[in-house]
């Protein structure tokens, strides 16, 4: 009885790992793509409305991007100088309006695009993905910049069409400490969190 069991229970870990690839196991290009196919999938859904769609691609949003280390970026110098406790508390806030922003720009923006998968290319535990999205009359290059967690393949910045979301971020609030303060980036963050909410 107990070697039956055992090996009902080798068979389930088997399944589970044949159908559920872990995402460091794939590609690159390969894990953008599924998110990308996700997002579609979403958009293209008859069954949703609106706010079924944003809460769905909130969710790929919220499990697929590095906040901590997008936020930590984002500050810079400034993050080295204040305290664990305005830390997290920044990492939560700039984490919320970031999934709010991104996923309004999906909405809007993503509908039933062709997407070209370029190249990839990989240097240690970090990986930059080309592509470009075509329309008719034209092209615009969306590259994913992503690296390797503890549970695979994450994002870290999206830089569309040459921009960099996680760089603008970085510009403007590196402005925002220098001419008042990180204290009052924090106050204004947290407004702009309440009024989205």
């Amino acid at each position: 009885m107990k070697k039956r069991l055992w090996i009902i229970s080798l068979a389930v870990l088997a399944a589970i790992w044949i159908f559920k690839v872990p995402a460091w196991a794939q590609t690159p290009t390969a894990y953008v793509r599924s998110l990308l196919d996700q997002v579609m999938e979403i958009q293209n859904n008859p069954g949703m409305d609106t706010k079924e769609r944003a809460r769905a691609i909130h969710r790929i949003i919220e499990q697929n991007f590095d906040f901590p280390m997008m936020a930590r970026d984002a500050l810079g110098p400034a993050y080295g100088q204040i305290g664990a406790g305005p830390r997290q508390e920044f990492t939560h806030i700039f984490s919320y309006l970031f999934q709010d922003s991104y996923t309004r720009l999906v909405l809007n923006f993503l509908k039933r695009e062709n997407v070209e998968y370029q190249r990839e290319n990989r240097d240690g535990t970090r990986a930059r993905v080309e592509t470009a999205i075509v329309r008719p009359n034209e092209r615009i290059p969306v590259t994913y910049l992503i690296h390797t967690a503890s549970q695979g393949w994450i994002l870290y910045d999206v830089i569309v069409d040459g921009v960099s979301i996680l760089n603008n971020y970085r510009v403007q609030f590196g402005q925002v400490i220098k001419t008042k303060s990180f204290s009052y980036l924090l106050e204004k963050m947290k407004e702009q969190r309440r009024a989205v909410e």
